[in-house]
C-alpha cells in the first residue's frame, strides 16, 4: 500500500520540528533535497493501521522564491503532490503566521490542514480563539496543539487521515485586493491563459508572483511566452508600479496583510494578559549590550563543565572497557601482524575515538536544548553588531552556530545568505569553528593533561578559534566588494524543550560520529597502524609514519611539537577525531601520552588542530558552493593561520614559564 505523504510546512520558530518529532519519534532520517544543500527530514508515523509519511519543509516566511529554502518548500507543495499540507501555525502571531498560510491557498492547494500550535501560550497572553469560527472563515481545518506536552496530536492524526481520504471538503479562502490589482491579476492571467501552463499551474497564482517579479516564476513564463511575450508583461507591470509610485512586491504584500487582518478579528480576540510578559523580562537581560554578553560566556563556559562533568565519567568507563577488551583478545589471536591490527589499530584507535560519544552527544543535547529553548535566537541578535564590525552579515551568526556540530552542514548554509560577497566570506571563516569532532580531541588531550581548569582551557580553545574568525573574517571583507543586507531575526517565546524532541534531535545531531568511526575512522586507524609497524615497528627509525613525522619534524619543532605530532595532524585532515586514534596507534595509552607532553605543547596541539583544515569534507564544501580557487586559498590561509598563532603560543608560553 502505498503511503500517503503529509508536508510539514510554516514559518520558523513556530514548533515544526516539535510536532515532526512528536509525530515520526525515532522512525526518521535526514538528508539533503536533490540537486541543493538545504537538509531533508523525512519520518513515518503509523495511524489506524495505515503508514504516513512526514515531509518536514524548510521553515520560511513567504513561497517568493528569494532563498534556496523558499524555493524548496514551494516546489514540493506545487510538484511534490503531498496528500495533506500541515501548516503550523503560531496562535501567538496568526497575522503574520497567516500570511504564509494565504500563500499556500494562492498556490491551488484545497489539502490543508492548520495545526494551531502553542495554545497555550496565546492563553497566557489573553488571547482567546474560536476555533470552529476561525476553521470555517478560512475554509480549512484547524486544530489546536500544544506540541511540546503532546496536547492535540491524535486529534492531528486522525484530522490528517480524513483529508488525505478525502473525507473532507475544503474551500481555502484566498486573499482580495484592490480593484484595480485585481484588474492586473485578471489581465496577466489572460495572457496565459493560452499557454500550456494553465495545465500545470494555477493561473492567479502564476499573476500574482509575476507582479511580485519573482525569478523562478519570470523564467518560467519566458519558457512558454518567448522573450517577446515576457517583455511585453514585465513591460506592463512597470507601467502600473509607475502609477503607483513603489513595487507592486509592496503592494500585494501590504494588501494582503490587511485581508488577513479583516479576518482575524472574525475569530480573535485580546484580553488581558496574566502578569507581565516572562520572555521580555528575561530578554532585558540576555540581549543587554554589557550583561548578555556576561550571560553569554556564563552559559557557555556551563555547557562545557556541564559536558565535561558528565560526560568524562562515562568516557573513562568506555575508554578502560576498550583496554579490558583488547587485553582479553589478544592471548586468543597467534598470528603477530593480526593481533596488533585489531588490538593496537583497530580497538586502540577507533575504541579511543568511539570513547568520546558520550561527550559530542552531550554537547548537542545542551546546544538542542539551549535552542529549542529560544536562547539561541538571542545569541544570533547579541552577535550580530559584532559581526558587522567583522565584515560579516548578520546573519552570518546561524552558520557560524551551525559549526559548533559541523563545518560541512555550516558551510552549505551560508548559500541562505542574500549576497554573494556575504556567502564567501561566511564560508572563508567557518571552518574556524571548532565542530563537535575538534571537541573530541579538546575532551582528550584537556582530560590527560589539565585538571580542575579542564573546562576553562576548552572555553579559552574556543575564544581563541571564534577570535581568529573574526579577524579573519574583517580581513578578507576589505578585499571583497559589495555591502551585507540587514538581519532580520524573529525571537521566539522561551519554552521548556519536549525532552523526547530533545533526545531525538540529539542523537540526529551525533550519530554522524559513530558513522564515522564506522567508516573513515576505522579505514584511517588500519592505515595508521600500517604506517606505524611496516616496514619495521615505531622505535626503529624506519617505519613509513616515522619517516612522515620526521620529514615535518624541523616545522613542527618551531611550535614545540614533535613527529608524532605531525603524523597525527596529517591524518586529521582526513576526520579530526583520527588525531585521537593516531596517538592511541602510537603511543598506547593515555599515560604514555602523559608522559611525552608537557602541558603548555599539549595546549599549542589543541591550538594548531583546532584553527588549521577542519577536515578534507569541509573543504570540498567550500569547493561546492564557491570554486576550487576560494576552497584552495581558504586551505593555505588556514595552514598559515595555525602555524603562526602555534608558533606564537609556544614561544609566548616559554618566556612567560608556562
Amino acid at each position: 500500500m502505498v503511503m500517503k505523504v503529509i508536508a510539514l510546512a510554516g514559518n520558523p520558530n513556530v514548533g515544526k520540528t516539535t510536532i515532526f518529532n512528536a509525530l515520526t519519534g525515532m522512525h526518521q532520517h535526514v538528508g539533503n533535497w536533490p540537486g541543493v544543500t538545504v537538509e531533508k527530514k523525512e519520518g513515518t508515523f503509523d495511524y489506524k493501521g495505515e503508514r504516513f509519511l512526514v515531509v518536514d519543509l524548510p521553515g520560511t516566511y513567504s513561497l517568493t522564491a528569494h532563498s534556496v529554502d523558499e524555493l524548496v518548500a514551494r516546489n514540493f507543495l506545487l510538484n511534490g503532490n503531498p496528500d495533506v499540507v500541515v501548516n503550523v501555525v503560531d496562535s501567538t502571531s496568526i497575522l503574520r503566521n497567516l500570511y504564509f498560510t494565504m500563500e499556500i491557498s494562492e498556490m491551488g492547494l484545497k489539502n490543508i490542514v492548520i495545526a494551531l500550535n502553542k495554545i497555550d501560550l496565546a492563553e497566557k497572553k489573553g488571547i482567546t480563539i474560536d476555533i470552529e469560527e476561525m476553521s470555517k472563515i478560512l475554509g480549512v481545518p484547524v486544530v489546536p496543539l500544544d506540541a511540546k506536552d503532546g496536547r492535540g496530536l491524535d486529534k492531528l492524526k486522525k484530522m490528517v487521515q480524513k483529508v488525505a481520504h478525502g473525507e473532507i471538503k475544503e474551500n481555502p479562502i484566498t486573499p482580495h485586493y484592490d480593484p484595480e490589482v485585481e484588474r492586473e491579476i485578471e489581465h496577466i492571467s489572460g495572457v496565459l491563459k493560452g499557454t500550456k501552463l494553465a495545465a500545470k499551474y494555477p493561473l492567479r497564482w502564476l499573476a500574482i508572483k509575476l507582479l511580485q517579479r519573482d525569478d523562478e516564476v519570470i523564467k518560467l513564463v519566458e519558457r512558454y511566452l518567448g522573450k517577446e511575450g515576457l517583455e511585453s508583461v514585465m513591460t506592463h507591470i512597470n507601467e502600473v508600479e509607475e502609477r503607483y509610485g513603489k513595487a507592486m512586491d509592496l503592494i500585494i504584500a501590504g494588501q494582503k496583510y490587511e485581508f488577513i487582518d479583516g479576518l482575524i478579528h472574525e475569530f480573535m480576540r485580546y484580553g488581558q494578559a496574566s502578569g507581565e510578559n516572562f520572555t521580555d523580562r528575561l530578554d532585558r537581560l540576555l540581549i543587554h549590550p554589557v550583561y548578555g554578553f556576561i550571560t553569554l560566556a556564563l552559559v557557555f563556559y556551563g555547557v562545557f563543565k556541564f559536558t565535561f562533568a558528565f560526560g568524562l565519567p562515562i568516557q573513562n568507563w568506555l575508554a578502560n572497557a576498550f583496554t579490558l577488551f583488547g587485553s582479553w583478545l589478544a592471548p586468543h589471536i597467534t598470528n603477530e601482524a593480526l593481533r596488533g591490527l585489531l588490538v593496537d589499530g583497530i580497538i586502540g584507535g577507533v575504541g579511543m575515538v568511539l570513547s568520546f560519544f558520550p561527550l559530542v552527544f552531550l554537547l548537542f543535547l545542551v546546544l538542542t536544548f539551549l535552542e529549542d529553548l529560544g536562547y539561541m535566537a538571542r545569541v544570533a541578535v547579541l552577535m550580530e553588531g559584532i559581526l558587522r564590525r567583522f565584515g560579516l552579515p548578520g546573519k552570518a551568526v546561524i552558520p557560524l552556530i551551525l559549526g559548533l556540530g559541523c563545518n560541512v552542514p555550516a558551510v552549505m548554509s551560508a548559500r541562505n545568505l542574500d549576497d554573494e560577497r556575504s556567502r564567501l566570506v561566511t564560508m572563508f571563516v567557518n571552518p574556524f569553528v571548532p565542530c563537535s569532532a575538534r571537541l573530541s580531541v579538546i575532551s582528550f588531550i584537556t582530560a590527560i593533561f589539565f585538571g580542575r581548569e579542564k573546562a576553562l582551557v576548552a572555553a579559552s580553545i574556543y575564544v581563541l578559534a571564534f577570535a581568529v574568525a573574526l579577524t579573519s573574517a574583517w580581513l578578507v571583507s576589505r578585499f571583497i566588494p559589495g555591502e551585507s543586507n540587514p538581519f532580520v531575526i524573529e525571537l521566539p517565546e522561551y519554552l521548556i524543550p519536549n525532552w523526547r524532541s530533545l533526545l531525538i534531535h540529539s542523537w540526529e545531531r551525533s550519530k554522524e560520529f559513530v558513522r564515522k568511526a564506522g567508516t573513515v575512522i576505522l579505514l584511517g586507524a588500519i592505515f595508521i597502524w600500517y604506517l606505524s609497524n611496516y616496514p619495521a615497528p615505531v622505535g626503529t627509525g624506519r617505519s613509513y609514519a616515522e619517516q612522515i613525522g620526521h620529514f615535518f619534524a624541523p616545522y613542527m619543532r618551531l611550535m614545540g611539537l614533535d613527529w608524532k605530532a605531525a603524523v597525527s595532524l596529517l591524518f586529521g585532515i582526513i576526520a579530526k577525531e583520527n588525531v585521537i586514534s593516531t596517538y592511541g596507534v602510537l603511543y598506547g595509552s593515555e599515560a604514555a601520552i602523559r608522559n611525552a607532553m608537557t602541558p603548555l605543547q599539549a595546549y599549542v596541539l589543541l591550538v594548531v588542530t583546532t584553527l588549521y583544515i577542519p577536515c578534507i569534507a569541509t573543504i570540498g564544501a567550500i569547493k561546492g558552493e564557491s570554486n576550487w580557487k576560494w576552497a584552495t586559498l581558504a586551505t593555505a590561509y588556514m595552514i598559515t593561520v595555525a602555524s603562526i598563532v602555534g608558533i606564537l603560543v609556544w614561544h609566548v608560553g616559554i618566556v612567560l614559564g608556562w
